[in-house]
């Protein structure tokens, strides 16, 4: 009897997985190889390959209706969202069936930031999928990572790069993740040099491993890995800053204020290498002159807590006592508030769709001139919640201020009274 329900209970489950299928196998019963040729190459990741299949693949099947489904994910790889909404549209209304149109839907949406809405057709496609998927594993990927949901966003980079063992992307994105999370410095280290190994001219897997060797104190080989980058980039302003910092390290400050100055010109709008210079002028006892590079660092970035002390410090060596003090002050609230911010972002860590960690953020970035940062957040909210009163209430006062009377309008009609409070 055991045996009979077993065998029953087999039979069951493998008539269920036909029928989950059936739609793909009449679907594809006698379409030409052309048609199988293209799927093929976008899963792949293989554009090229896929445009010239899908165009044989039109050829021979002029009017078929999946062929649009096909098309449209090669026109979002390249970026092309209007056209790839112009397919989605066609494909359902020739009703084309199966998951083709949600998974394109999906893709639509992570290209255009929309994660919360793109994620259940992209993990379905992801777990359930007939295969491998370059095209599903990025956009999952990318949506995870700007939910600040790290440990979704690592299992589908470990899987990404299993699948696609010569792709230096998932390797490169996962470093990334993991630097920005502040993780182990070998993992991050070791991440970039697998970029590295599968694209040896990949300019951010390169410029990465520097900033990592930086931040991992091996400073001379972090001299040499800038070095070589800034031979092949030399106008690049993050890594003439990072080889200044690493020749800091090193106790080279003749070098390393050559390189600064430089980051300065070509980043005219970064307080960071004004910061550094002028530690260096104080050091050199020349208050002075450091008192003028904080006074531009404090101008580009008036919420930066280092660069207020400093200043602070530097008045009171002036004699302008009055000054300091105030400028100590305001360093200390800037530091509480820094407090807040990041305290935020941990909790994100531990709960990437924490509502009130994703307000806090929003409302610091807005408080502290970030404010299309702070609109990025809102927005973020909204896509997971449609209609939030406060982060609509965040995106109407921020489109009010630049002058966006239509969008204002529309996001504070989702207001309600409570929150207009």
């Amino acid at each position: 009897m055991v045996a009979t329900r077993s065998y029953f209970g087999a039979a069951i489950l493998i008539v269920a997985a036909m029928a989950v299928a059936g739609w793909s196998w009449h679907a594809r019963r006698g379409e030409p190889a052309t048609a199988r040729e293209a799927r093929a190459a976008v899963a792949a990741g293989r554009y090229e390959d896929a445009s010239a299949a899908l165009a044989r693949w039109a050829a021979a099947a002029p009017d078929e209706p999946e062929a649009l489904v096909t098309e449209g994910r090669i026109l979002i790889a390249r970026g092309a969202v209007v056209e790839a909404r112009e397919a989605l549209k066609k494909a359902i209304a020739r009703g084309v069936p199966g998951p083709g149109p949600a998974l394109l839907r999906a893709l639509i949406a992570a290209k255009t930031g929309r994660g919360a809405e793109a994620v259940p057709a992209l993990h379905r496609e992801f777990a359930e999928g007939r295969g491998p998927d370059r095209q599903v594993d990025e956009a999952l990927a990318k949506v995870y990572l700007e939910a600040f949901d790290l440990g979704r966003a690592t299992a589908v980079l470990d899987r990404w790069a299993r699948d696609f063992p010569d792709d230096p992307k998932p390797y490169l994105w996962r470093a990334e993740a993991h630097a920005r999370d502040g993780g182990d410095p070998g993992a991050v280290l070791h991440d970039y040099q697998e970029a590295l190994d599968r694209d040896p001219k990949l300019a951010r897997a390169r410029l990465g491993l520097a900033d990592a060797l930086r931040q991992a104190h091996r400073s001379i080989e972090a001299a040499a890995a800038y070095d070589a980058y800034l031979a092949a980039e030399p106008n690049d302003a993050s890594a003439h800053f990072g080889a200044g910092r690493s020749l800091l390290d090193q106790g080279d400050e003749e070098a390393a204020i050559r390189h600064l100055t430089r980051a300065s010109e070509l980043n005219p709008g970064n307080a960071e290498p004004l910061k550094e210079l002028a530690e260096a002028a104080q050091r050199r006892g020349d208050w002075p002159g450091a008192l003028a590079l904080l006074d531009r660092a404090t101008a580009l970035d008036p919420n930066d807590v280092p660069v207020r002390y400093s200043r602070g410090v530097v008045l009171a060596r002036l004699g302008r006592t009055e000054e300091a003090r105030a400028e100590q002050a305001a360093a200390g609230r800037l530091r509480d508030d820094l407090k807040s911010l990041n305290a935020a972002r941990s909790r994100l860590v531990a709960d990437p769709h924490d509502r009130d960690s994703q307000l806090a953020i929003a409302r610091w970035m807005f408080d502290h001139a970030h404010e299309d940062e702070g609109a990025r957040w809102a927005g973020r909210i909204l896509d997971e919640r449609p209609g939030d009163s406060e982060a609509s209430r965040l995106l109407a006062d921020y489109h009010e201020r630049r002058g966006e009377t239509g969008l204002a309008n529309f996001h504070r009609l989702q207001v309600t009274p409570e929150a207009a409070r």
